[in-house]
């Protein structure tokens, strides 16, 4: 199995106006790798000596991007954001799948049947 982008790839996707913590940004990473990891097929490393396969470009964008999903929804655990008019309150559930995540995994999701 490829090696997924590091805490570093992760970091500098994020950018350095955020203020998670490195443990909060680790625990994300790992959870969002296994669930990548259980959704999508990997590309198999070749038999040694061989150098490992490279974590296909599309899928660390897709990693990158799921952690900083987790990270964003952490803030709101109920998953409903609140906009409060003079009329009125409207609320709308945020959270789920990321339109991105979907495509960018799209060629190596698992198909299941039945």
């Amino acid at each position: 199995m490829p090696t997924p982008p590091s805490i570093a790839d992760v970091n500098a996707y994020l950018g350095t106006e955020h203020s998670w913590t490195p443990a909060q940004v680790s625990a994300a990473l790992a959870a969002e790798t296994a669930a990548q990891a259980r959704a999508c097929r990997l590309p198999a490393d070749p038999p040694a000596p061989a150098a490992p396969t490279p974590y296909p470009a599309d899928l660390a964008e897709a990693l990158c991007r799921r952690v900083a999903h987790n990270l964003a929804l952490r803030a709101l655990p109920l998953g409903v954001s609140a906009n409060i008019s003079e009329m009125s309150v409207a609320t709308t559930k945020v959270g789920g799948t990321d339109a991105e995540v979907r495509r960018l995994e799209a060629p190596y999701r698992k198909l299941v049947i039945g």
